[in-house]
């Protein structure tokens, strides 16, 4: 351990609030990453999209989990695109306050973000028929590949 760690755990017990953050281990973040609910359709180079389908009183909701190196922070909610070579379906977050959550083990974010979903638009996009899925938020676009 180099003495620059060292000195970082001793103001971490001293009680030095930025030097507690870095020596953090958030372990329940690192595994919502690891064990990420549903299926993953979508990755692209810093990340992936892993997808499951709720109901709830006769009304369905995709539930998204993005893992990656995006931050995503906002009050203004967030629109999914899937796309095909003669399909577009954009769909809006159902919920406007997104925060991401990080992990210092993996240096990842994860973020969980729901949608409201149609019977057709489930099968569009879990029989994989989108070749893209373009995830906007603010004024940022991560675009994922669709896994066949």
């Amino acid at each position: 351990m180099s003495w620059i760690k060292k000195l970082d755990n001793v103001l971490a017990k001293m009680g030095n609030p930025k030097a507690m953050e870095r020596n953090q281990v958030d372990k329940v973040t690192e595994y919502k990453i690891v064990n990420a609910r549903g299926e993953k359709i979508a990755e692209s180079g810093t990340g992936g999209i892993w997808a499951e389908i709720n109901e709830l009183a006769e009304y369905s909701y995709l539930d998204l989990i993005v893992v990656g190196n995006t931050k995503i922070k906002t009050k203004q909610g967030c629109k999914i695109v899937f796309e095909a070579e003669d399909k577009k379906i954009e769909l809006v977050s159902d919920m406007n306050e997104i925060e991401s959550n990080y992990s210092n083990v993996s240096k990842t974010y994860i973020t969980e973000i729901s949608f409201d979903i149609t019977d057709l638009d489930i099968d569009f996009i879990l029989n994989r028929e989108a070749e893209t899925a373009t995830l906007k938020h603010k004024k940022e676009v991560e675009t994922f590949n669709i896994l066949k």
